[in-house]
């Protein structure tokens, strides 16, 4: 069990570089698509591509802070992976909601999807060992 725990730790820590990496290169990339903005016939097609790419790099960062609270609890949190993943699905609803492309049906999915991650990240902290911990010594 201790050289699992050692081989673990050395993978995570081999994934911080790399996700900070590639949030520079996300960075970066959404600097070098403003010339789309202002070479686009439309401007709503240049923002619907700036757009895209930002939301892209709040997931990237939610990523990482569960990969930093890992190091500091040795231990992933679920609301940083609940977070995450419900930044995910509101990037995809506001990307679909921008081209008005979104089926009705696809919207109501995503949102019932929402609301489930929503009460589960409610119960995650209610439920949680910190939390219980505050309450008590308060």
């Amino acid at each position: 069990m201790k050289y699992f725990k050692k081989i673990i730790n050395i993978l995570v820590e081999l994934l911080i570089p790399f996700v900070i990496l590639s949030l520079m290169i996300g960075v970066a990339k959404l600097f070098l698509d403003l010339k789309d903005v202002f070479s686009t016939p439309k401007i709503s097609k240049g923002f619907e591509l700036l757009i895209e790419n930002l939301l892209s790099i709040f997931i990237v960062i939610e990523l990482l802070k569960s990969i930093v609270e890992y190091f500091e609890v040795n231990r992933l949190k679920i609301t940083f992976i609940i977070d995450a993943s419900i930044v995910f699905v509101m990037r995809e609803v506001m990307v679909g909601l921008y081209k008005h492309n979104m089926d009705y049906m696809v919207l109501f999915g995503l949102s019932s999807i929402l609301l489930v991650m929503g009460i589960l990240r409610t119960l995650a902290i209610l439920y949680s060992p910190d939390y219980k911990k505050e309450v008590h010594h308060e």
